[in-house]
């Protein structure tokens, strides 16, 4: 059996390394130009920003994160370089809501104007979290303008916050509703005589269903409804709530769509300001005399505060005091992988010492683990589980923080925590497991090609070119049933039920915050705020400070990272433009969207415990 996890990893590092020797071949080809660029970066200095009057202008131009990851040199170049845009690639939540913090009481912020053209698809709670802070920024009396052509549903979540909502006469606004869709490949993999193995435990657990079947199966698609739809409800119920206009605005049937549609002749910008979505249809001069009005004149422009320029200028979010006592905050988001140090993953490896770190600090006293991944590896999950197990037995408290989600993997490193807080769309659950490999041996043969030889055991010769055999598929289903009970074991001492209470609403299933909390899979539906709280209280601090912990970087890291954060300012920028520039960077792209499942499954027993559906 170990050999036949050796031979599909194998597989799967040696495609990466086959990606990754082509992009270091195209890195080697730049590679004066970048020595030339050092060269330049380091005479340069960086201005002091100087905040004038005017309006902040939210920009939310990327994908929304909990923690802006520290990406590889190499990688950290390319994004810089050859990105056509300025805009960060990924915004953390956490500064957006400082910022609009800050702004409240900044006496040089006139108001907001907010931006979500460019705003990637993420998860309510995300959203909502920003949706929150403008609403008490609301309550300075200085207004919040959105501002766009068009607003995309998950767009408009924020723009239902602001005191007005600007849209272009060509625009519209664009709210669909939730959906769940899959490619089932059973057939295209039966015609291919390629041969899934498949191992699970749990009624939900759908994540092979597409290998397997040619459809959802009745139970995803009642737990899917299930949760899609309380997601949903949430959204209305907020948007309706905001913008103080009935459901059937924002969620109308088919049947009062046409008959609206028909009533503003099919134009959908004023189908939306007639439902009350929008306030007024403006021109791009229009919108900006709006916001003159506040902001301030400047040429042809309102007086504007960049929020990158705006956070730069602030004081750090979290800053230490000699002597006071600290609640770490560690965050854990993305895929669950054992060993890859890629950006976006969880190393089981490297949270573990952050943790063992946090736990021989006695400067700090309790820490609140932020959770924002749908699972992973078993196997690493497991590492860092015992890493809290050791942390808690200091005595320090453990409070975990749900973000978006925390499930399979997520929510096995969440069940030993003092206290869980989740938000109320928060996705968790999905306690189940699975195993999965795909062979080759009947297309081979199709091909003309077979596998022959000889053993000294019934455990060697085993590969995908070969059928597998009926004794290693009880193995593996042995192993596969064996983590799930300790998976609900696991949740049972951490949650104080008993192992068929778990089972009960495990499965696999997918569970909404509001429906956990019920269900006891977590404790109080909240932020980071009530968890910080929860977290001083359990440790008794009246109180206290909050330190960040985040990975050390080595000193060639640290140099690294320096230089090519510098140099890749002072690049020439006509590459950025050119054809080969942007062929580059959709190349580097696409290569590594199409290898990050294969970099996250790279559990040492190819056993999991990973939610796809829950990823946001």
């Amino acid at each position: 059996m170990r050999f036949l996890f050796r031979s599909i990893k194998w597989f799967f590092r040696s495609m990466w390394r086959a990606v990754n020797f082509t992009r270091l071949l195209l890195l080697n080809l730049i590679f004066v130009a970048i020595v030339l660029s050092i060269l330049i970066g380091l005479r340069q200095e960086k201005p002091d920003v100087t905040i004038h009057d005017g309006a902040l202008v939210l920009d939310l131009a990327g994908k929304l994160v909990e923690q802006s990851t520290t990406p590889n040199p190499a990688d950290q170049l390319m994004q810089k370089w050859l990105s056509d845009s300025d805009k960060p690639r990924e915004i953390a939540v956490g500064d957006v809501v400082y910022a609009i913090q800050k702004a409240k009481t900044d006496p040089h912020v006139k108001g907001i104007v907010l931006k979500t053209a460019d705003l990637e698809s993420t998860s309510i709670g995300k959203l909502l979290s920003i949706a929150h802070a403008l609403d008490d920024f609301r309550q300075s009396k200085k207004p919040v303008v959105a501002v766009g052509n068009f607003y995309q549903q998950h767009q408009y979540l924020l723009a239902a916050h602001a005191d007005t909502i600007l849209l272009n006469p060509a625009g519209a606004v664009t709210i669909q509703g939730l959906g769940l869709y899959n490619l089932y490949f059973k057939s295209a993999l039966d015609k291919f005589n390629l041969t899934p193995h498949v191992f699970r435990v749990g009624t939900y657990k759908s994540f092979v269903e597409p290998y397997i079947r040619d459809d959802m199966s009745p139970e995803a698609r009642e737990a899917n409804q299930r949760w899609l739809g309380s997601v949903w409800q949430q959204y209305v119920t907020d948007v309706s709530t905001a913008r103080h206009i009935p459901a059937d605005a924002i969620a109308p049937t088919k049947e009062q769509v046409l008959s609206r549609l028909a009533k503003a002749e099919g134009n959908a910008a004023q189908y939306a300001l007639d439902q009350g979505l929008v306030d007024q249809l403006a021109t791009h001069d229009e919108m900006v005399d709006t916001i003159r009005d506040f902001a301030g004149s400047d040429k042809h422009d309102f007086r504007r505060i960049d929020m990158d320029d705006y956070l730069q200028s602030l004081p750090p979010r979290y800053q230490n005091t000699a002597g006071k006592p600290q609640i770490g905050l560690l965050i854990a988001a993305g895929t669950i992988v054992d060993s890859s140090k890629q950006a976006n993953n969880i190393n089981g490896e490297e949270l573990a010492k952050q943790i063992r770190g946090a736990m021989y600090n006695d400067k700090i006293k309790a820490l609140v683990l932020r959770i924002d991944s749908p699972g992973g590896s078993a196997f690493a999950a497991e590492q860092i589980r015992t890493a809290l197990l050791a942390f808690k037995a200091t005595g320090k408290p453990l409070v975990v923080s749900m973000g978006s989600v925390a499930a399979s993997g997520g929510y096995w490193i969440a069940a030993d925590a003092d206290k869980i807080y989740a938000e109320p769309a928060t996705i968790t659950g999905s306690i189940g497991v699975f195993g999965m490999f795909l062979t080759a041996d009947k297309a081979l043969n199709a091909l003309g090609v077979h596998t022959d030889g000889l053993g000294t055991t019934d455990f060697t010769g085993i590969s995908p070119t070969q059928p597998l055999p009926e004794h290693i598929k009880q193995i593996v289903q042995m192993n596969v049933e064996n983590t799930y009970q300790r998976f609900l074991d696991l949740v049972a001492e951490g949650r104080g039920m008993t192992p068929e209470q778990v089972d009960s609403i495990a499965q696999g299933r997918v569970w909404v915050g509001t429906d956990a909390k019920k269900l006891g899979l977590v404790d109080e539906l909240g932020g980071l705020d009530q968890a910080f709280a929860a977290a001083g209280k359990l440790a008794k601090l009246t109180d206290y400070q909050i330190t960040p912990i985040e990975p050390e970087l080595s000193t060639t890291d640290k140099l690294l990272r320096e230089l090519f954060d510098q140099s890749a300012e002072y690049l020439p920028s006509t590459f950025t433009h050119s054809a080969l520039g942007q062929l580059a960077l959709q190349w580097w792209s696409l290569s590594n969207k199409a290898l990050a499942p294969l970099n996250a499954l790279q559990d040492p027993q190819g056993i999991y415990s990973y939610c796809p559906v829950c990823q946001q």
